[in-house]
């Protein structure tokens, strides 16, 4: 089993959530989440392989190439909470619309 020890974070893999070194769907990891009482990014593995085996869930381990998508994501800067605000203050500006603002929100939060 291919374990890396990181820094946890979600990340949208080909319509799947990438967890630690797991692919899940949206709804298990809502189950998961209901579960623990955590969100699935404050989880260790242990905890996580847990909850998941407590409910069932069948882990799909990420391959190769999903570790290159994971590492690109976890090269991209954190600061997209840092834009919000700025994109917050530009939409109460005036200077772009609401549309504009959930257009960008969206792409940064990866939805």
């Amino acid at each position: 089993m291919r374990r890396r020890r990181r820094r946890r974070r979600i990340i949208l893999i080909g319509g799947l959530i990438a967890v630690g070194t797991y692919k899940l769907t949206k709804s298990q990891v809502d189950k998961v989440e209901q579960q623990t009482g955590k969100q699935a990014e404050e989880l260790t593995d242990e905890q996580l392989e847990q909850a998941m085996k407590q409910l069932g869930i069948k882990p799909e381990e990420l391959s190769d190439e999903d570790w290159k998508q994971v590492d690109t994501a976890d090269n991209e800067p954190e600061d997209y909470l840092e834009e919000l605000e700025r994109l917050s203050e530009l939409n109460k500006k005036g200077v772009i619309t609401d549309e504009e603002f959930e257009a960008k929100k969206k792409e940064l939060l990866n939805l």
